[in-house]
């Protein structure tokens, strides 16, 4: 595989720059024969260094410059990948280049298994790869829009070739002559036809050259025919000369985009363009043929102008792939396909992801995106009864599907909606009632954190298909856990058919430059009610035809429409944007969960907050100062909402997200002697974060594996995020340190879910100790008779200290251990209204009224008359005769019934299931 291959996102693969494609002229590289075979001798490629269909990388180099090729082949078994190539700045005289003329150059191959080194009889070739460069690799050549070079190889035999010459175009955007091109292996009687109307023959010659004036809009048919006297060969061209769209009233009168099925089953195709007189839909059920009867009507309606066509007979139960041409020139797909074959992308994926995926039709092209209709999509699910849990109390896990699963150990980026779905009952014993998703919408290639999105309102294949990520949703919903899905409104990538149809100078949907300091690929001209549009029905169409239950907006920053104090003021055209967006899902979801990335100021968010919108609120940098043992910056109070001068409960809070560095993996680097050289230190550390963060009341977020401890970097060594696939690291719960920091989030999140009310607003929750110190800290939440107190000791030392917090219910005869660090022994002291609790540094202790957990109730004949089920020290004792038990720790692994750590455990009784606390 060349080098462009290995980047994150696949470069364009132009695949039209072969011979039986253009005219030489205008070629990149076309070779010596002309029509090339896997058995041709003498083979010499001859690269155009200043073709306008290159990027003109090497274009004006001097006769002595070194010029070299990255080349390989594409075989019947290299799976579309490149084959036989060097490593990339090999210099080897077999691959420099000869200079011929100005921009000219010539590469010499002879036999081309031979230069390549194939050996295997049965591997054929079926297309040369290239990518030119200086000897420094400095400078390369590719095609225009940066992809590798193509040349197609024919087999052995009678072969024809039939192309448009000088680099002519099929699609006639005026009148006027096409040349034509036919080109055969041997001797041949030829023949070009136009519509089966001989335009020119000729006898016993090796090619034929006719042209052919195309003087009315229509489509033709061009077609070629040799025959050497016991073979006859075809190959055709589809000529198109579409017309103008003329005016029209889309049915009902107010245009809608995208395609709509109508009551008599028939469909109507809608998109939006502006400035744009001509566009025609070039459907699977045509063969994609580019036809007059495909030209679409036009309206203009409030300012924007809209094509549309409307279609008959198609079947309910097929998929239909289709793509707009616009103006005879841009070839897109439709900006609001429910499902995009992606010609660069779809070529890769592995067919155990989506097994009946529908196939890109690579027999007739290879580069052009399609959209895909199907009946029903938005209908073809019926998902559970669910209630959104409350706002003011979720514990969201954030999760990159890439990378949450696959290989164990590896990182293969091949983690899926599937495989995913095996992992629900695991997120619900860690005691999460919210999933956030890293964005799933089609994004570019297969390998991404996703944003990059091109299509809004398409999953992306490369997580699996439609219907697994429905099945996800309602297995969640089944299981108490929300799903949010992170969308990406601020920018867009480069194959969104808004962007393809159009010159970013006078794009009316995106901006040339970006108003705004944070702006990453394409920004959207947000001014546009076009794109405001498409974004509140992307939102609709989520949380109706995927029952997703609300969306963290990405880059909020950026969702402004006007900049005239700076990026970092307040700014109340994204407060105006952010209510409109919200407006949107609540009119679909009343109870919609909806968050910003903004991390903007007080004043702006606060607006946002009343208005029912949650903020992130990035505490990333305090949690690893402590995590990593130093005072300075270590004040975890920020994980109030109201301490950080917000609205109260109105901040999902984390310590760590797919943006910030693990605190695991700066521990390692950064942190203080004693916590560097310590394993355990590390973990305990790791566990008084989590506790620090999930008792302190309002949203928080988990950042998938750091319940694990996991200590992948995320960053580059500029700083930048590494969006690289990461080492799926399910094993780290067979080591016992990283266990026992899981069991920790897993004590801490199930404490939130039984209690709500002590995590509410008209709960107390008091703190000590929380100032940039390394002492003592302690936390209580009391609501009622049910109160909660935890004692930290932030000290790096191991000497142990007395540990005083002021109680109002808890004492000491009434008090469970819900969590502790792993190997500690920790009791409670005193039975009055103050209480204590010894520590080493480096621990914590979290002590809870027996009515928080029930203990009380499990410790009489919860399971019948019989029997009695009881919580001890270190064991579970079960008393009276029975036929099974089992018992499973939170994370869903069968225990046996000593040796436990402290927490709580289910218990299950000849089929009755209850919750147990061990001390």
């Amino acid at each position: 595989m060349s080098k462009s291959m290995n980047v994150k996102h696949l470069l364009t693969l132009v695949c039209a720059l072969c011979l039986c494609a253009l005219g030489l002229n205008a070629q990149i590289v076309y070779s010596s024969p002309e029509l090339l075979q896997e058995n041709s001798s003498d083979v010499v490629i001859y690269f155009q260094a200043d073709s306008p269909l290159g990027n003109g990388g090497l274009s004006g180099l001097s006769s002595t410059a070194a010029v070299y090729a990255h080349t390989g082949v594409i075989t019947n078994k290299s799976n579309s990948q490149w084959a036989y190539a060097p490593s990339w700045g090999d210099n080897s005289d077999k691959y420099r280049l000869s200079y011929v003329s100005a921009n000219l150059w010539k590469l010499e191959i002879g036999d081309i298994r031979t230069y390549y080194g194939i050996t295997d009889a049965d591997e054929k070739v079926e297309r040369l790869a290239f990518v030119f460069r200086t000897g420094d690799c400095s400078k390369e050549g590719k095609t225009k829009s940066g992809g590798d070079i193509f040349l197609d190889v024919a087999e052995a035999g009678f072969q024809l070739n039939f192309s448009i010459e000088n680099g002519g175009s099929s699609l006639m955007t005026e009148a006027g002559t096409l040349s034509f091109l036919a080109i055969t292996s041997q001797a041949a009687d030829i023949t070009i036809t136009v519509d089966g109307t001989s335009i020119a023959s000729v006898s016993a010659s090796t090619s034929l050259s006719a042209s052919y004036n195309f003087t009315t809009t229509g489509s033709w048919t061009v077609k070629a025919t040799a025959s050497n006297g016991s073979e006859t060969l075809e190959k055709s061209i589809n000529v198109a000369y579409p017309g103008a769209s003329q005016a029209g009233t889309y049915p009902g009168g107010v245009p809608k985009m995208g395609a709509v099925t109508n009551a008599d089953g028939s469909v109507t195709f809608c998109i939006a363009a502006p400035g744009k007189s001509s566009v025609v839909i070039v459907p699977s059920w045509d063969d994609y043929k580019v036809l007059d009867k495909n030209v679409m009507k036009y309206q203009d309606y409030d300012g924007q102008r809209y094509f549309f066509t409307t279609v008959s007979g198609l079947n309910a139960t097929d998929y239909y792939p289709y793509y707009y041409l616009v103006d005879a020139t841009y070839k897109v797909a439709d900006p609001y396909a429910r499902l995009v074959l992606d010609c660069y992308s779809d070529k890769w994926l592995d067919e155990e992801v989506w097994p009946d995926m529908p196939a890109y039709p690579y027999d007739l092209m290879d580069d052009t995106m399609l959209a895909v209709y199907k009946a029903g999509m938005d209908n073809d699910f019926s998902f559970d009864p669910f209630t959104i849990p409350d706002h003011e109390n979720l514990v969201i896990y954030e999760l990159l599907l890439r990378d949450f699963t696959g290989d164990e150990g590896c990182a293969n980026a091949n983690g899926t909606i599937r495989q995913a779905m095996q992992k629900i009952h695991y997120l619900k014993s860690l005691g999460v009632n919210a999933v956030e998703l890293m964005p799933v919408m089609e994004f570019n290639g297969n390998n991404s954190w996703g944003y990059n999105t091109n299509f809004y309102m398409a999953l992306d294949k490369a997580y699996g298909s439609p219907r697994d990520l429905k099945e996800f949703v309602n297995n969640c919903h089944n299981n108490g856990i929300a799903v949010i899905l992170d969308i990406v409104f601020n920018q867009s990538d480069g194959l969104h058919p808004w962007y393809m149809m159009y010159d970013i100078a006078s794009n009316p949907f995106y901006n040339q430059y970006a108003p705004h300091d944070y702006s990453v690929l394409n920004d959207w001209k947000q001014e546009n009610t076009l794109v405001q549009q498409q974004w509140k029905d992307a939102l609709q169409m989520w949380l109706t035809a995927y029952n997703v239950d609300g969306f963290r907006f990405d880059l909020v920053k950026g969702l402004g429409t006007s900049y005239t104090s700076g990026t970092e003021a307040y700014n109340a055209t994204r407060v105006s944007v952010m209510k409109s967006l919200h407006a949107a899902m609540t009119e679909v979801k009343p109870n919609a969960i909806h968050i910003n990335e903004n991390l903007a100021g007080s004043q702006e968010e606060n607006e946002m907050a009343a208005d029912g919108q949650l903020n992130w609120a990035n505490i990333n940098n305090n949690s690893c100062q402590f995590a990593m043992g130093y005072a300075d910056s270590s004040d975890l109070s920020r994980f109030l909402s109201t301490n950080d001068s917000r609205t109260a409960m109105s901040t999902v809070a984390y310590a760590e997200s797919h943006d910030e560095e693990r605190m695991a993996y700066k521990q390692q680097k950064y942190g203080y002697s004693t916590v560097q050289a310590s394993e355990d230190v590390q973990l305990n550390r790791l566990a008084q974060v989590a506790v620090q963060m999930l008792l302190t009341p309002g949203p928080k977020m988990i950042w998938q594996f750091g319940e694990l401890g996991d200590s992948q970097t995320t960053k580059n060594s500029d700083g930048s995020n590494n969006t690289d696939p990461k080492k799926v690291v399910w094993s780290l719960l067979d080591n016992s340190g990283n266990k026992a920091l899981h069991d920790v989030y897993a004590a801490m999140c199930n404490l939130r879910l039984s209690n709500p009310e002590l995590f509410s607003s008209s709960a107390t929750f008091v703190t000590s100790g929380f100032a940039n110190s390394l002492g003592v800290r302690t936390m209580r939440l009391t609501s009622g008779d049910k109160e909660v107190i935890a004692f930290i000791n932030g000290m790096l030392t191991t000497a142990n200290r007395t540990i005083a917090a002021t109680s109002t219910v808890l004492n000491a005869n009434n008090c469970q251990l819900i969590s502790a660090t792993n190997g500690v022994s920790a009791s409670l002291s005193g039975t009055g209204t103050s209480v204590s609790c010894k520590l080493p540094g480096n621990s914590f202790a979290v002590f809870a009224t027996q009515s928080t957990t029930g203990v009380e109730d499990l410790r009489s004949n919860d399971f019948g008359s019989d029997i009695s089920v009881v919580g001890a020290d270190g064991q579970i004792v079960v008393n009276g005769q029975y036929d099974s038990l089992r018992i499973y720790d939170l994370q869903g692994r069968l225990q046996g019934s000593e040796n436990l750590r402290p927490g709580l455990y289910i218990v299950n009784v000849d089929g009755a299931v209850k919750k147990v606390m061990v001390r």
